[in-house]
């Protein structure tokens, strides 16, 4: 956004003449002109892609071999290596507030994908934290200012928001103002921040999952960056969904939970049926809990389930992050662990390692399951 203001300038100024034009341009300019405005603004990584794909990550609550910022000695940990097919990470836990480790969010920047923490109330604890925290105006905005200081200190992008318990219907308009001023702050603070407002509790304070936009829940989309929706919708609400969003329809997140718990096209290796239909109803899409294929021990090992499982999703969504970015680039096609340790050709260790931090950018290598796939040509043009 910050480049399409500026003109595309590239000298890292803006101008009070620049936000007169772009106020111009929204306001005054051709209906084509707007249009473009707002085809730019949705452009989030400015590939031309306005779809999204988020994934949550929610795996055996959180931290595990990740939660070490220097890693560990167990190279069979979880990692994700397919950066290239996302655009948003959270990190999920069911703590009340979830802060990504430091090595998803060092690998997932470095592959031009944001990322989110966690915040999240449920059950009977998690409405008396609520009756504090909403207790008064000030009291909304003074906890939305120290999430969005987290993120701003640890360098990730924002929240998930997930209120999944019943509210006061009298503090309902603090919970607006929490919202708000928090979205409000983590643009100040942090660039190119987001806020996403997950679909449980509603306007009159009831835990209902609506799993589309209605007016119950969209007040809250309307003061936020999105909505993710809950994964038991049914086949016609995302395209209603898209339709009440208007403009905004790429900020509705609908969601797919991997272990198939109700969700549409069963999840598993069937969670590509509901990406086709939600990439042909326009909406974006918000991938729930990957980490099914690791967890569950798919066959024959993690790496291959893994690749294949994801060329699942290539298949329906397409590529959406291209590398490199910026040039030069070196990549030793690091996947962030493994069972001894070179430099230069030569052995340093032979200790089994997992850091994500590590991971370098990886090859877009098409899923061959066959065992006649054909060997790869490496060619180096001076």
């Amino acid at each position: 956004m910050f480049d399409m203001v500026t003109q595309h300038r590239k000298d890292d100024k803006l101008t009070f003449e620049d936000l007169v034009i772009a106020k111009a341009t929204y306001e005054k300019g051709t209906d084509d002109e707007i249009a473009e405005f707002i085809y730019q603004t949705l452009d989030v990584n400015g590939n031309g892609v306005l779809t999204r794909l988020l994934v949550c990550h929610d795996m055996k609550g959180g931290y595990v071999d990740d939660k070490w910022v220097q890693g560990c000695g167990n190279n069979a940990g979880y990692a994700i290596w397919v950066w290239y097919l996302m655009d948003v990470f959270v990190y999920f836990s069911h703590s009340l507030v979830t802060l990504p480790p430091p090595c998803w969010t060092n690998t997932a920047h470095r592959h031009g994908v944001k990322v989110l923490g966690t915040f999240i109330t449920e059950w009977d604890e998690g409405k008396a934290t609520c009756k504090e925290l909403l207790a008064t105006n000030e009291s909304a905005q003074m906890y939305a200012e120290r999430l969005a200081e987290f993120s701003a200190a640890l360098g990730f992008d924002g929240w998930l928001i997930n209120i999944e318990n019943i509210i006061d219907e009298v503090q309902i308009p603090n919970l607006m103002v929490f919202v708000s001023h928090l979205t409000k702050v983590i643009h100040s603070s942090v660039p190119g921040g987001l806020v996403i407002w997950y679909n449980s509790v509603t306007v009159d304070g009831q835990l209902a999952w609506q799993d589309q936009l209605t007016e119950k829940n969209k007040p809250f989309f309307d003061i936020c960056d999105g909505i993710f929706m809950n994964y038991t919708w049914k086949e016609n609400y995302p395209k209603a969904s898209a339709d009440i969003a208007g403009d905004r329809k790429y900020d509705v997140y609908m969601g797919i939970d991997v272990f198939g718990r109700g969700t549409y096209g069963g999840g598993q290796w069937t969670a590509n049926v509901a990406l086709d239909l939600l990439k042909s109803s326009d909406v974006s899409a918000a991938v729930f809990a990957s980490g099914w294929v690791y967890e569950t021990e798919q066959p024959p090992d993690f790496r291959t389930a893994q690749n294949k499982w994801w060329s699942l999703v290539e298949k329906s969504w397409g590529i959406v992050q291209t590398y490199p970015q910026v040039q030069p680039f070196y990549s030793d096609f690091n996947q962030g662990l493994g069972s001894h340790i070179s430099l230069g050709g030569r052995k340093l260790s032979d200790a089994p390692w997992y850091n994500i931090s590590c991971q370098s950018l990886q090859p877009l290598l098409e899923f061959n399951e066959g065992r006649n796939s054909e060997s790869i040509q490496v060619t180096v043009d001076d």
